[in-house]
């Protein structure tokens, strides 16, 4: 008589082995929110120093991140009511007093430097300050609705002009619109160069008037128990720890010994 156990056997394992890979293959996903803001968050293969960091720490912790881009208002609003899980971001997004109790602030990723920028054959003199006030006679240039636009506006009398993307502010500025641009300073570099190549040189930062961070800001509504700030916290301290976290901030900045300490998170400094 024919004996159905060894068959029996076989088609277990064969069911176990199925369940293994389909479970590599249904790995851990989160959606994480951010806007364009290049080079530190952008929507291209290589996402920013910010994207890219948080996609490691996420990966390190398995986690698969998958970035998705907004305008900035609309990113702070999905976070809000749980349209997204995450973002990555200036914690002065969230500070709102109605929005503050729907969101869990995260892990600081990395500081920008935010600096005004200058023509120097308008300013030869250059421009120094010890208070924003003293610059309320500058027409500036701003990413509407940015974490730095929210800086600014706290100083009461600043004449500031928004715009929607980075290359209107950029072009404002060479055109001689605007006076100064607020930006982070690679952001504004890397744009000046790419617009302006042959006349990048003719433009100068101020002194920084903030460093600013990026943190992961969860949903309370999608993620109420901290459940993805705590595996991030967890993968960003192993990047930390296995250099791939150096090796992120050297590729932005043209090298290890280019990478300015004031971007570094406390620990890393």
């Amino acid at each position: 008589m024919f004996d159905k156990r060894p068959v029996l056997r076989h088609g277990v394992a064969a069911m176990l082995a199925g369940a293994m890979v389909l479970g590599v293959e249904a790995a851990e996903r989160v959606d994480v929110a951010a806007f364009e803001y290049p080079p530190i968050y952008q929507n291209e293969i290589d996402k920013g120093v910010a994207g890219d960091l948080a996609v490691a720490a996420f990966k390190a912790a398995d986690v698969d991140a998958e970035l998705q881009f907004f305008p900035v208002a609309r990113m702070i609003r999905y976070v809000e009511t749980g349209l997204v899980t995450c973002a990555i971001g200036g914690r002065v997004l969230f500070e709102d007093a109605q929005l503050a109790p729907e969101v869990r602030i995260g892990s600081v990723i990395h500081y920008v430097t935010q600096t005004f920028l200058y023509d120097r054959r308008r300013f030869p003199e250059g421009i120094r300050y010890s208070d924003l006030g003293q610059l309320a006679h500058f027409q500036i240039g701003v990413l509407n609705s940015s974490g730095i636009m929210k800086l600014l506006q706290k100083s009461p009398g600043l004449k500031l002009a928004p715009n929607t993307v980075h290359e209107g502010s950029a072009k404002q500025l060479y055109q001689g619109r605007i006076d100064l641009w607020a930006v982070v300073d690679l952001t504004g570099h890397l744009y000046l160069s790419r617009l302006f190549a042959a006349e990048a040189d003719r433009f100068e930062r101020t002194a920084s008037f903030n460093r600013g961070d990026v943190s992961l800001i969860c949903s309370r509504k999608r993620d109420p128990d901290g459940i993805y700030a705590q595996k991030f916290a967890e993968g960003l301290a192993r990047i930390k720890k296995n250099g791939t976290y150096m090796q992120i901030m050297a590729k932005y900045y043209g090298g290890a010994r280019r990478i300015n300490p004031e971007s570094l998170t406390d620990d890393m400094r």
